[in-house]
């Protein structure tokens, strides 16, 4: 099958860096994919996310790692939202405009804006245009939910299947029998990284973040393997079952 993979970038970030630190973050996501659909073809990853604003050093890292991986692999599609800013709630009071503590406290913090409405409505005209045969969603976002059930609706023989990212829980809502939720096992990130160095088609080479480089000590409550069992609706009762996983 010819897939088309759709990569919610902030939503795989945080779940790599929050259980791994930035030891995954140098990721070939369409080596990922392959090794996750081994006896498929990727045609194409879409890969939505925007650069952190107010931390230049990370934008740097973000920007790097983008022109690293458009390079190796001609098929990754890089799809840009931004981040908004945004007036969070007071950590105390938890106001979010009139702070009633002595002295007040102002915090702002942003937003990422268009990445998911834009990676929803890729997934669903890939569905209606018939581009690829398989969608696969790279998020635990439940948002992404009206998003498969149109590309579902639009085609019905068309597989929908969701890659979570590690700690995430996948979708637990029935569609059919249609959506098969998977976790990503860490084997597979571990063999589905970036050269150190990567020259890319215009002479111009990019190296792995010297953070990135350096072994991070996150915590490791759980480890999914390769033999972790998946969640699949069933179409008769509509509960889940269980399934061996094809990656």
């Amino acid at each position: 099958m010819d897939i088309v993979a759709h990569v919610d970038a902030l939503n795989l970030y945080h779940g790599l860096t929050s259980r791994y630190g930035d030891n995954y973050s140098w990721l070939d996501v369409v080596e990922l994919v392959r090794r996750m659909r081994r006896h498929d073809t990727v045609v194409k990853v879409k890969y939505f996310t925007a650069i952190l604003r107010g931390e230049p050093e990370v934008a740097v890292s973000q920007e790097t790692y983008l022109a690293a991986l458009t390079s190796y692999r001609p098929e990754v599609e890089v799809i840009r939202g931004h981040f908004k800013k945004k007036t969070a709630r007071c950590r105390h009071c938890r106001a979010r405009y009139s702070c009633e503590c002595d002295p007040p406290q102002k915090y702002q913090t942003h937003e990422e804006k268009l990445t998911d409405v834009a990676l929803g409505a890729a997934m669903t005209a890939d569905a209606a245009t018939g581009y690829g045969d398989m969608s696969l969603l790279i998020s635990a976002d439940t948002d992404f939910q009206p998003a498969m059930e149109m590309s579902l609706r639009l085609d019905p023989q068309r597989p929908v299947m969701v890659a979570c990212p590690p700690g995430r829980i996948g979708p637990r809502h029935n569609l059919n029998g249609r959506v098969v939720a998977f976790p990503i096992p860490e084997k597979h990130l571990q063999d589905s990284l970036l050269p150190e160095i990567v020259i890319g088609n215009d002479g111009w080479s990019y190296t792995r973040p010297i953070k990135w480089s350096q072994a991070a000590d996150a915590p490791r409550d759980h480890e999914f393997s390769d033999s972790e069992l998946l969640l699949v609706s069933d179409t008769s009762g509509g509960e889940p079952t269980v399934s061996t996983p094809s990656t």
